[in-house]
C-alpha cells in the first residue's frame, strides 16, 4: 500500500487509499474528486494497445473517418472554426489513433498533424487516409526538442489511460504558443452507468469536472468552456453491446466481441446512424441532463495564461 501520493490534479498532499481492483490500487482525493488506479509493475503501454482485439477491431469499422466523430470532436470542431479562419491555426492531435479527426480537420483547412505510439492505428491511417506526412509516432519530447509550437492541441479521451498526467500535460503546456488553446475530453466519473472499459487496465483514472478543472488551471490554464454530455443513444448502443462481447480479459475493454463479422455490419450501422440518434434523443437527453444525469463524457476548453 502506498503511503503518500500528490493529487496530479490539484496538488492534494495526500490522496487515500481506497481499495483494490485486481492488481492496481485505488487512490482518491477528497479535495477534488480526482481517482488514480496505480499499478505497482509498469507495463509496456503501447503494446497493451497495439495488439488489443477491440483497438484492431475499430480500424475494421473505420472505412469512413466521419463515423469516428462524436460530441467532443464536435465541440471542439463549433470553437475552434469560430475563434480561427480556415487555415489560421496549427493543430496537434495528442492520441490521434488512426487519424480520423487531423483528416477531419484537413477536410477543413487547417494546419494539423497527429502524434500516438499505435503503429498498427498509424499504418492504417496512413494508408487508408493518406496521412503519410500528417501523423506519426513522434513523442511530445520529440517536438520540444526540435521547438514546435501549436496554436491548439487536443487531447481526446486521453488523459485516462495515462500513468503520469503531470508529466504529459506539462510538455503539452510548453508546447502551446502564448494564448493557445488546450481542449481535453474524458469520461466524466458521475457517469450514470459505468461499463467495463472504465476500469484498470484501460483506464488509469477518473475525473469528476470539478477534479478536471483544478487539473487544467493547476498546469496555467483558464477554463473558457466547459461541456457534460448526456446521451441517451451512446448509453444504449454501448449497455447493449456488453452482450455481444466474451466475458473475459482478452480485450483492454472488458472482453472481445463475439462472431465479429457480424458485429463488424452491426457496428458499421450504429456508428452510420449516430447522428439520427442523436437527434431523435435529444428532447430526452436535456431533461435527463437538466435532472444530473450523464454519459459518458466531459469535455474543457482552456486558454493558456
Amino acid at each position: 500500500m502506498l503511503n503518500h501520493v500528490v493529487c496530479q490534479c490539484c496538488g492534494h498532499q495526500k490522496m487515500k487509499a481506497i481499495g483494490w481492483i485486481e492488481k492496481y490500487e485505488q487512490m482518491s482525493c477528497d479535495s477534488c474528486g480526482y481517482v488514480r488506479f496505480i499499478h505497482h509493475v509498469k507495463e509496456v503501454s503501447h503494446l497493451l494497445y497495439e495488439d488489443d482485439s477491440d483497438y484492431n477491431d475499430d480500424l475494421s469499422v473505420a472505412n469512413d473517418f466521419e463515423d469516428f466523430i462524436h460530441w467532443n470532436h464536435n465541440k471542439a470542431l463549433r470553437y475552434v472554426q469560430a475563434k480561427f479562419p480556415a487555415g489560421g491555426a496549427s493543430i496537434l492531435d495528442v492520441g490521434c489513433f488512426n487519424g480520423f479527426f487531423v483528416k477531419k480537420l484537413l477536410s477543413l483547412g487547417f494546419n494539423a498533424r497527429g502524434i500516438d505510439f499505435n503503429n498498427t492505428a498509424l499504418d492504417f491511417g496512413m494508408s487508408q487516409y493518406g496521412l503519410e506526412d500528417f501523423i506519426s509516432n513522434k513523442t511530445l519530447e520529440d517536438m520540444l526538442i526540435h521547438e514546435e509550437r501549436f496554436d491548439v492541441i487536443t487531447l481526446f479521451e486521453v488523459i485516462e489511460h495515462l500513468e503520469d498526467i503531470s508529466d504529459v500535460l506539462s510538455k503539452v503546456t510548453n508546447l502551446l504558443r502564448e494564448g493557445g488553446i488546450i481542449v481535453i475530453s474524458t469520461p466524466n466519473s458521475k457517469m450514470c452507468w459505468r461499463p467495463d472499459l472504465d476500469f484498470p487496465p484501460h483506464h488509469l483514472s477518473r475525473f469528476s469536472p470539478g477534479a478536471l478543472h483544478r487539473c487544467v488551471e493547476r498546469f496555467g490554464f483558464q477554463p473558457v468552456q466547459f461541456f457534460e454530455q448526456m446521451s441517451s443513444y451512446d448509453l444504449i448502443r454501448n449497455y447493449v453491446g456488453t452482450f455481444f462481447r466474451e466475458k473475459n480479459t482478452t480485450s483492454l475493454r472488458g472482453g472481445a466481441f463475439k462472431n465479429k463479422s457480424s458485429i463488424r455490419v452491426l457496428r458499421i450501422a450504429m456508428n452510420k446512424l449516430k447522428r439520427v440518434g442523436w437527434v431523435l434523443f435529444f428532447p430526452l437527453d436535456l431533461i435527463l441532463h437538466a435532472f444530473g444525469l450523464r454519459y459518458i463524457c466531459q469535455l474543457v476548453i482552456a486558454k493558456k495564461i
